[in-house]
């Protein structure tokens, strides 16, 4: 049978049919690019990876700065006796390198060196016939294409210039000044001859040693471990090349220095160096169970070079005075926790040093605190020395950088206690017999 559709029907079906037909995909013809099309992109795709590689590197290089140090000396007048500030661990000394250090920083930051002068440290002193000269450490940061032979004549230029300026005690002479370009071996040796320098400085607050930070290679590089039999007992703290200080109590039963090595460095395994005991003197007025006077030295077998992680602390004056308050650190090889095991890594703790009454009062240690020892920590407890810390460190920074020794770690409750801080040997009470003892 003949089926005989409308015009308009007929139009509506092809386009319905034209609807549900699939779609005929065509195959693209593949365009394949001339061998020498890919080489001129690989050409110059080169070029420019080359080219910024380039700008990279100049970049970096021009603005690469390197350390240039330089031994300086600058003769001076003053109304005091040179004697007053030729000991390094003198307050006159701190006072007077930290007047003729703030000249010389304020030379070069009125200067066009304000951005590369880094710092400048008094080392030493010297007398001279009329007045005295300070032999300072200058270190620089320039870029490295700038001429060395243009940057020593600019420094020198800046320092005669800028001193011509200066006002107020001690008198300088800027026509003295004579600089010499040193070394990084040179100017190493230099600064581990101060005392209290420290060559890394990256200290972060932590909670305690009890769980504490590990302190990293060079942070307190007079630390030492006194090992009894090659097993840590105690630490102690290095005060010149041949001497250390510690606690009494840690040689009550280990007598014999035969039988004790010192190590150093940040860990007990490995050491960076190690030296056995010639002798050990123990305070004469110390009498166990009391904790009253409880410190002793110790001589090396044989002197420790100084390096960058092994070098000395500064001895505070007898009449130096630490106030309460004063942020401190104490460092060692104790346990994490009351009653624990020593620790293979030096840890290091910030404490502040408490008021001695505070630290008497009845909810603390009742009166037990005697003049000849200190209070430092926390009231909320968690900052703490701790077993094995015994004999080892307590310090402070002066207004220069330098780290003097304050306390030696002594007895406390437990560690980390509640209103029981830790109790320390005071340095400053026991400065003369220590000089008596050992001539430092």
């Amino acid at each position: 049978m003949n089926v005989i559709y409308s015009p308009e029907i007929s139009a509506l079906l092809k386009e319905w049919t034209c609807f549900l037909r699939p779609a005929v995909v065509r195959a693209r013809k593949r365009t394949c690019l001339e061998p020498w099309a890919i080489g001129l992109i690989t050409f110059l795709s080169l070029i420019v990876l080359a080219v910024c590689i380039g700008l990279i590197v100049h970049y970096v290089r021009y603005n690469q700065r390197n350390t240039h140090s330089y031994y300086s000396t600058l003769s001076f007048t003053s109304n005091r006796l040179y004697d007053e500030f030729g000991r390094e661990t003198s307050k006159n000394f701190t006072e007077m390198s930290k007047k003729i250090e703030s000249m010389v920083k304020n030379a070069f930051c009125k200067s066009s060196l304000r951005e590369e002068f880094v710092k400048s440290q008094v080392i030493r002193f010297s007398q001279e016939d009329h007045g005295v000269l300070a032999h300072m450490l200058l270190i620089f940061r320039f870029r490295s294409t700038e001429d060395p032979e243009n940057i020593s004549k600019n420094i020198q230029r800046v320092l005669h210039e800028k001193l011509q300026n200066a006002v107020g005690h001690p008198k300088v002479d800027p026509e003295s000044v004579e600089i010499k370009k040193i070394n990084k071996t040179e100017t190493d040796n230099y600064l581990n001859s101060c005392c209290g320098t420290r060559r890394n400085k990256s200290i972060s607050e932590s909670l305690r040693i009890v769980g504490g930070t590990e302190a990293e290679e060079g942070e307190w590089p007079w630390q030492a471990s006194l090992q009894w039999e090659e097993v840590h007992r105690c630490g102690a703290t290095l005060i010149n090349g041949t001497w250390l200080v510690s606690a009494a109590h840690c040689f009550r039963r280990y007598k014999d220095p035969g039988r004790w090595t010192a190590s150093f460095g940040v860990t007990l395994m490995p050491p960076k160096m190690k030296r056995g005991l010639r002798r050990i003197i123990v305070h004469e007025n110390y009498k166990y169970p009391s904790h009253d006077y409880d410190i002793a030295v110790a001589q090396l077998s044989s002197p420790v070079p100084y390096t960058n992680v092994v070098h000395r602390i500064c001895l505070p004056d007898a009449s130096h005075e630490f106030h309460p308050g004063d942020h401190m650190f104490v460092t060692g090889f104790g346990a994490l926790r009351n009653d624990g095991s020593s620790q293979n890594h030096l840890r290091q703790v910030q404490v502040d040093l408490i008021d001695t009454k505070r630290c008497n009062e009845p909810r603390a240690y009742n009166g037990a605190i005697t003049p000849r020892m200190l209070c430092a920590g926390s009231w909320q407890g968690n900052k703490d020395a701790c077993q094995g810390d015994s004999g080892g460190p307590l310090v402070s920074s002066n207004a220069r950088d330098i780290w003097y020794l304050a306390g030696i770690v002594s007895w406390g409750d437990e560690c980390g206690q509640l209103n029981k801080p830790g109790v320390y040997t005071r340095v400053t009470a026991f400065r003369d017999w220590i000089a008596s003892t050992t001539g430092i």
